[in-house]
């Protein structure tokens, strides 16, 4: 007979620690540079992506909602991070509930 690995499930907790690390290490450069002149710029031309990103920073949501920073970005920035670690969250609970044994 011949002998078959397994694959073995990835470190959750290595890539858990790095995502939270991460997290938190945006957030201590966001409110280093919040309300500096460090702040980036955002581009003001007329190309398509600058609108966007333009109409999607001057939302309320960004403005008042959701506002721990003064600068939009950073709370974009945020949103899209906390977003993505919710999905990740459910995707690793939905994988161990539905885990083959």
């Amino acid at each position: 007979m011949s002998y078959v690995s397994q694959k073995s499930h990835p470190n959750r907790t290595k890539r858990w620690m790095i995502s939270i690390g991460i997290f938190v290490v945006l957030q201590i450069i966001f409110i280093v540079v919040d309300g500096t002149s460090l702040e980036p710029r955002v581009n003001d031309s007329d190309n398509v992506f600058s609108v966007m990103l333009r109409g999607i920073l001057e939302s309320k949501l960004l403005n008042e909602g959701i506002a721990p920073y003064s600068f939009p970005l950073f709370n974009l920035i945020l949103i899209v991070y906390v977003a993505a670690l919710l999905l990740q969250a459910i995707a690793d609970m939905i994988s161990v509930v539905f885990r083959k044994r």
